[in-house]
């Protein structure tokens, strides 16, 4: 199996207002994009991954929200490689109730999903997330295996990318946040466990 890396966006403007944007609407798609420190985080991450080996044989893949999508355009630039892929199943977890609310909402949902809990609010299940973020996975693992390079990089946002990881390293999806946190701009290798086609137990 090629190597898949997952990349979280950089900082963005919702990062430093405090607030979730989960619902694609105009806020996620175009207007919150990266700050001028997200920028420079991202520049930074291609400049060690070019050293570490990424190059024009990367294949990017980015959600189409606006901060992830920049952050995609930014990092391939830097390593050289061609412009980012668009799936749209790499998309934040929605958060219903809690949109445009409060980052601090994130402790609470958290909190019901390792209890395996009924979020309600119409806040995505992690089950719901775990489906589409495997369907990416084994996207991007036959595009690793295509002779493109053999790595993907996938970049999108927090909790897509902590259930991700789980799932790569063959853990519950409801564990998410038992995976060391992925701070803004961080590129990390995905494990190579993965779901059951069919479903996500």
């Amino acid at each position: 199996m090629g190597e898949v890396h997952v990349l979280r966006h950089g900082e963005s403007t919702a990062n430093v207002e405090g607030v979730i944007v989960s619902l694609p609407g105009a806020r996620a798609l175009q207007e919150v994009g990266l700050t001028a420190r997200g920028r420079a985080q991202v520049h930074e991450c291609a400049e060690e991954a070019r050293a570490a080996g990424f190059d024009a044989a990367t294949i990017v893949v980015t959600s189409d929200f606006a901060r992830a999508r920049e952050t995609a355009e930014v990092f391939a630039a830097g390593i050289g490689a061609g412009a980012p892929r668009v799936d749209e199943r790499l998309r934040e977890r929605g958060f219903g109730v809690h949109d445009e609310g409060p980052t601090t909402a994130y402790e609470s949902v958290w909190a019901l999903d390792a209890e395996r809990a009924e979020q309600g609010g119409s806040v995505e299940p992690v089950a719901s997330v775990a489906a589409r973020v495997a369907e990416a996975l084994r996207a991007a693992d036959e595009l690793a295996r295509g002779g493109y390079g053999h790595r993907v990089v996938l970049v999108a946002h927090g909790d897509v990318l902590q259930i991700a990881l789980a799932l790569g390293a063959g853990r519950d999806p409801h564990e998410h946040r038992d995976q060391p946190h992925l701070v803004n701009a961080e590129l990390r290798r995905l494990g190579d466990a993965r779901p059951p086609v069919g479903g996500v137990a």
